[in-house]
């Protein structure tokens, strides 16, 4: 497992790729075969971890009491399809993940400034005693 962490260090992790692919293909709907097949051209994750994602995500988010229907589309060949539309909970999980990585980038960069502040300030310190 800690290969899996390694092997994708700098990249979100596969659950938020998989709720932007969900949410990009909101319009016109996905399977869970194309969003398996997204997700492992990405990443290296087994089929039952997207299976979950996609139970709890997708069909049957936390506080809803019964599941998520489906639209279901004629696959040309006498059979159906089910595609899924996902819930509004993931675009809102997507933009509070954004909001934290832009939040601590910003406190890095308000680390490094108070830093060059304090400095600066020392300086100007010293040369106002030795002058």
């Amino acid at each position: 497992m800690k290969n899996c962490f390694r092997k994708n260090r700098g990249k979100d992790p596969w659950q938020i790729a998989a709720a932007r692919y969900c949410v990009a293909h909101a319009e016109k709907a996905f399977t869970v075969e194309e969003l398996k097949k997204y997700i492992k051209s990405l990443y290296e994750v087994d089929d039952r971890f997207i299976e979950q994602f996609y139970s709890e995500e997708i069909f049957k988010p936390a506080g809803r009491e019964h599941s998520r229907g489906f639209l279901t589309k004629k696959d040309g060949k006498g059979g159906n399809i089910n595609f899924w539309v996902p819930p509004l909970d993931l675009v809102s999980k997507i933009t509070d993940y954004d909001e934290l990585k832009e939040a601590r980038k910003n406190a890095k960069q308000a680390f490094w400034l108070s830093i060059i502040a304090i400095i600066i300030s020392a300086i100007t310190l010293i040369i106002s005693i030795f002058k």
